[in-house]
Formats: structure tokens, C-alpha cells, sequence
């Protein structure tokens, strides 16, 4: 009895091994190619995941560094500090300092075709006094359950770009002017928002997720068209909206280049899956939804709203003068 106690003790122990293992150097190679992202769209899919290869490393080093080689628990440490340095800004980095509290709240948010949620989303954006909200993919009767929920916004007509999957639907909140521009090359909707005292070019749009060459090309051509578009716009511009993709993977770099991210100082903000597990809460999902923008502006204030029904959680942010 002894000796068969022995075995099975020792062939647990060695899968118990192989299993951390696999584990470990499976996000040490997502970490890896995860920087390969330009060369193709599964390589850059893999950048998405830093946060949660982090975990899985840092658990892989400390059971390997206690239990078994120390060789390779160093081996998962260093991956996962190379992840660790990418997310760095996500605390470490600040916004530009505000210059006055004055300024326009906006939200986005993917609906993904939950019409059943209608009510709900419209009585969570008034209960924020969101100034401007960019929803996306939305079916139903909207404008019926906007006049029957009584709150204080109206519908813009916009023109919507032959790339929108589904129907972009812009709400703007009675205090505010609303000013809908030909969408910018790329997006779903363009419009131009305005309060006593702030004025804003909002640009939205929301993708499909990338699962083929083809769709992961049209997305690199929208964002490259996108970022030429905002740069070449005067004033205040914010791009917004589900991306599909993390500040970490190639696709966003193009989108973002020469902007800044509302990510920063901010910490995780996971929007995807719109649900949490216990204890954990967000940080199990992604950050796809984005606000980038240029200009004199700033965000003072952002954070992701609840399960309102998406497979995405809405992203609200102030976006105020700079100083």
C-alpha cells in the first residue's frame, strides 16, 4: 500500500508539473508573439490577453520556484514582467490637468443587437447625465422607449457610413446641440456636440471582431483611414467606441497614433465580457472600448458602466478644457 501511495503521489506531482507548465509557457509565448501583431491578426488577438497572462505567469513562477525548477519559474517571472511594464501606464501615466470642470460627458457603448434592453440602457444614461451617448449595433423601437421613458434626450439623425454593421443611434441630452458631419473615412458615426461651454467632434464606430485576413485587413484599412481623419479635423476631437482590440495590439497603435488614450491613470477598465466573475469582478475581461482624442481637452473622469444587457459594458468619460 505504501508503494502505490508512492506512484500515485509521484505521477500527480508530475502532472501537477506538466500542467503549470503548459499554462506557463503557453502565456510566455502569447506574451512573445504578442508583439509580432503587424505580421498577422491572430499574433496581434494575442496582445489583447497581457493582464491575464500576468496572472497565469506569476502563479507559474511561484508554484515552479516552490515546488520544482527555479530555472523556469525565472523564466515565467521575466514574462511576465514584460507585461507587467505595458500595463504600467494604465496607473502610472496621467491625464493633461484639467482647466475647467466645465465640460461634455459622453458614453459609447455596443448594444450588440439586445433590444429588449432598450428601457434599461436609456434610464442608466439619464441617471449619469450623459451629455452625448454613441450606441451601436441597436435594433428596435428606440425612439417608442425613449418617448415613453420620459428623459430628457432626443434622437439625432446621422448619416451612417456604408462600413456600420447594424445602426449607429446617437442620443443627446436636451441642454446640449448636436451637429451631425458626413461619418469621418472609417467610422459609423460623426457628430459635433456642443454645451454652454465646451464644443466636441465625436467620432464612433464600432467593429467585428477580426477571425479572418480578410475582416482583420478591412479593420487596419478603418483605423488607418480614422487616424488620418482626427488628425487632419480642427478643434477638440474624441474617437470612440468598441474596437475590438487593446491598447497593446498593432490594429490600436494605428487608430491611436498621434492621440491620447483616456486609459491612462485609470487602471484596468475591462469591457468585455459585460459580466464578472466573483471576487475578481472585471479584471477577468478585456479593454476593448476606447476614447482617444486630441486637442486642448482632457479626461477628468472615466470609468465603465454596468451589465446593461451587451456582451460590452458602456465606457463613460468627461472630457473637459485643458488648463
Amino acid at each position: 500500500m505504501a508503494g502505490r501511495s508512492t506512484i500515485e503521489t509521484g505521477t500527480g506531482r508530475k502532472l501537477s508539473s506538466a500542467l503549470v507548465f503548459l499554462l506557463g509557457t503557453a502565456a510566455s509565448l502569447g506574451t512573445v508573439l504578442g508583439f509580432f501583431g503587424a505580421t498577422w491578426w491572430g499574433f496581434d488577438r494575442l496582445a489583447d490577453w497581457r493582464f491575464p497572462y500576468i496572472v497565469i505567469l506569476v502563479a507559474a513562477a511561484v508554484i515552479y520556484g516552490f515546488v520544482f525548477r527555479r530555472s523556469l519559474s525565472a523564466l515565467f517571472l521575466l514574462a511576465a514582467v514584460a507585461n507587467a511594464v505595458l500595463l504600467a501606464p494604465m496607473w502610472l501615466a496621467t491625464q493633461p490637468a484639467v482647466g475647467s470642470n466645465d465640460g461634455i460627458r459622453v458614453v459609447s457603448l455596443d448594444t450588440g443587437g439586445s433590444s429588449e434592453h432598450r428601457r434599461e440602457i436609456i434610464e442608466w444614461i439619464n441617471q449619469e447625465e450623459v451629455d452625448v451617448a454613441l450606441l451601436f449595433h441597436t435594433r428596435g423601437d428606440w425612439p417608442t422607449t425613449l418617448d415613453d421613458s420620459g428623459v430628457p434626450y432626443r434622437i439625432v439623425a446621422t448619416p451612417v457610413a456604408s462600413e456600420a454593421t447594424g445602426q449607429p443611434l446617437v442620443l443627446v441630452r436636451h441642454n446640449a446641440t448636436a451637429s451631425p458631419l458626413p461619418p469621418a473615412p472609417g467610422a459609423d458615426v460623426t457628430v459635433r456636440v456642443a454645451n454652454e461651454t465646451s464644443t466636441l467632434t465625436v467620432i464612433g464606430l464600432a467593429v467585428r471582431s477580426p477571425g479572418s485576413t480578410r475582416v482583420a485587413d478591412d479593420r487596419i484599412e478603418r483605423f488607418t483611414a480614422m487616424n488620418a481623419a482626427a488628425l487632419a479635423m480642427e478643434g477638440p476631437v474624441v474617437v470612440t467606441g468598441n474596437l475590438e482590440a487593446s491598447r497593446w495590439s498593432h490594429a490600436f497603435k494605428l487608430l491611436a497614433e498621434g492621440m491620447t488614450n483616456s486609459e491612462d491613470g485609470f487602471g484596468y477598465t475591462a469591457t468585455w465580457p459585460s459580466y464578472d466573475w466573483p471576487f475578481v469582478g472585471s479584471y477577468t475581461g478585456l479593454p476593448v472600448d476606447h476614447a482617444i482624442y486630441l486637442g486642448a481637452i482632457t479626461v477628468p473622469y472615466r470609468r465603465v458602466g454596468p451589465d446593461l444587457g451587451s456582451s460590452h459594458r458602456p465606457l463613460l468619460f468627461d472630457v473637459s478644457p485643458i488648463q
